[in-house]
């Protein structure tokens, strides 16, 4: 049993300003390894995190006693309560939570107090919010000249569009990730998924922190970080820049084709049962005669027109339309333990019940952890996606639980860490600045 001695991160603070997904992410991944994560929410309501409010909602009879076992149920959240958003109680495994109002000026004073003892400095507001309460690094580093502070933004802080507001799918969108998504044209482009840039830049922030970290640690010095989403998503649509630059031709959209190899098929496939897919690569000869051996060998895989990759490539409508008239009369996961059996690439097209119980990779490796919540009981979250043998990971982070309570941890550390007296406590929650 590893001790909480080795984690990587151990002693390090962040004081956490973030909200909705790409920032709380990175600050989750550093929870993760043993940093203490003070999540700082504003009191009301049009001041929180959104996602409190966004389903899906845990089911009204969860309670702390209980959780998944008391069974699943349809939810459209208790008005009032903002502790039982699901993708909340994930994205904010591991941390401490209190509230602060950062519009009052006893709130700014007390951010500033809690900046003094931390080593990071996280946020992803509007680019010029923190400047409104003159929270900007150059005003935070006056008070803490080591620490790290890390301002995320859709676009970044600096250049022409530096004071844009931004959600992850119009950076998406600016970044060419939308345009280059979804089915081949004439189809309209798709994105990647709701909001894929509000996910992926959150790896980004926890990579350019700990390399920060490293060198906080090593020279005693900090830095400011401005991290923008819509050129992650550059980096992530790298190859068509390439592609422009070496032979001129715009970016095209393959849907699930290859576009650089005679990979035929090469697709997501209907198979039994309402909304079931599997996703077949087959990528030589030999694979397509053992995939057409394994069908039933149907006449048409015997067809001129598909003798030769090339000839499949120049004909793919046609031959997907003919495989799906195959696989849509055969269960998915069967098919695929054939299909790898032969040693051909295919792999069912997951849903969530697949993923969370069925999926017996994810279930050795243990990547769902069961994590308490004082509000709605214990319910699986994310794990981290590697094992590491000398630095355990644990998505619980130093609380040993799921996301917190609204404000679940002001008395800790408002008395405990800052050395407030209880009746000044009391004070600043009527006030409502807490």
């Amino acid at each position: 049993m590893h001790s909480d001695k080795v984690r990587p991160l151990r002693g390090t603070r962040v004081i956490d300003l973030t909200w909705v997904q790409v920032g709380p992410q990175t600050t989750r991944l550093l929870a993760t390894f043993g940093a203490e994560i003070i999540r700082v929410e504003c009191p009301y309501p049009n001041g929180m995190d959104v996602v409190r409010q966004v389903p899906p909602f845990t089911p009204n009879h969860a309670t702390p006693d209980g959780g998944r076992i008391q069974g699943a149920a349809p939810s459209t959240g208790i008005p009032g309560n903002y502790n039982r958003s699901a993708l909340f109680n994930n994205t904010n495994a591991g941390k401490y939570g209190i509230t602060l109002d950062l519009n009052h000026p006893k709130g700014r004073e007390l951010l500033k107090r809690l900046v003094t003892t931390a080593n990071v400095l996280s946020e992803n507001f509007s680019p010029d919010q923190m400047r409104k309460w003159n929270l900007t690094y150059e005003e935070i580093r006056q008070i803490n000249p080591q620490i790290i502070y890390l301002q995320t933004t859709g676009m970044g802080k600096a250049g022409v569009y530096g004071n844009f507001a931004s959600y992850g799918p119009t950076a998406q969108a600016l970044s060419g990730l939308t345009f280059m998504s979804g089915l081949p044209e004439q189809s309209l482009p798709a994105g990647w998924g709701f909001s894929y840039l509000d996910h992926s830049p959150g790896y980004f922030g926890a990579f350019l922190l700990m390399a920060a970290l490293r060198r906080q640690r090593d020279e005693k010095i900090g830095c400011y970080i401005d991290m923008s989403q819509a050129e992650t998503g550059l980096m992530l649509s790298g190859t068509s820049l390439l592609e422009f630059q070496i032979s001129g031709r715009p970016t095209t959209r393959y849907g699930n084709r290859m576009p650089y190899a005679e990979w035929v098929p090469h697709g997501a496939f209907r198979c039994k049962g309402e909304d079931n897919w599997i996703a077949i690569s087959i990528q030589s000869e030999i694979e397509w005669r053992l995939l057409c051996e394994e069908l039933g060998s149907p006449e048409w895989s015997r067809a001129g027109k598909f003798a030769t990759a090339a000839s499949r490539r120049d004909n793919q409508d046609e031959l997907e339309t003919l495989l799906t008239s195959r696989t849509v009369e055969l269960d998915r996961f069967d098919l695929m333990h054939r299909l790898q059996l032969r040693g051909i690439a295919a792999g069912v097209v997951q849903k969530a019940p697949d993923r969370l119980d069925l999926d017996p990779q994810l279930k050795a490796r243990g990547f769902y952890v069961d994590l308490p919540s004082s509000e709605i009981g214990t319910w699986p979250v994310d794990g981290f996606p590697a094992r590491l043998s000398r630095s355990p990971a644990k998505v619980g982070g130093l609380p040993g639980r799921a996301a917190p309570k609204l404000g679940e941890d002001n008395q800790k550390i408002y008395r405990d860490l800052l050395g407030l007296s209880d009746a000044e406590i009391s004070a600043l929650r009527e006030e409502k600045i807490i």
